[in-house]
């Protein structure tokens, strides 16, 4: 049993964490709520964890991704009573970022390494080193506009 649980703490450190985190700062960013430690650290800490649990259901891989999104309006509005249109939009436009960079950077870095998609995304390592440009490119994104933002209001 712990072989089995062993790669998903792997990924849930590694990837899901790290994810979630850079995503809910360029929501916040997007939605332009003010940088908090705590409600930051809720949702991510939140999605790593649905995001652990929902990689476990023996449904399709899209279906995965339907439900992510609704978890992360979810717990975006707990955390921070934005309006849900406005997190929708703003989760959808990270959503659509993130899959953008990694369509651009995947197969180069495929190439590169010599590996396989399916190596590299039975191994959790693998999966989290492989999603680092992408996590690098939404983490600079949310600061960009999170600088632009602050300016804009006067601090």
């Amino acid at each position: 049993m712990l072989q089995e649980i062993y790669p998903e703490v792997i990924a849930l450190l590694l990837q899901d964490f790290p994810e979630g985190l850079v995503m809910t700062l360029l929501i916040f960013s997007l939605v332009k709520i003010r940088y908090e430690a705590k409600p930051i650290l809720s949702i991510a800490s939140l999605m790593a964890l649905t995001n652990l649990l929902v990689r476990q259901l023996p449904i399709a891989f899209g279906v995965h991704t339907v439900i992510l999104i609704f978890a992360f309006a979810i717990y975006t509005r707990l955390f921070t009573g934005a309006q849900l249109s406005k997190i929708f939009l703003s989760l959808l436009l990270t959503m659509a970022i993130l899959v953008a960079a990694e369509t651009l950077y995947s197969n180069p870095l495929l190439n590169l390494t010599g590996l396989t998609y399916e190596e590299c995304f039975g191994n959790p390592i693998l999966r989290a080193a492989f999603a680092l440009p992408g996590e690098l490119i939404i983490l600079l994104l949310a600061l960009g506009i999170n600088y632009y933002n602050a300016k804009k209001r006067g601090h």
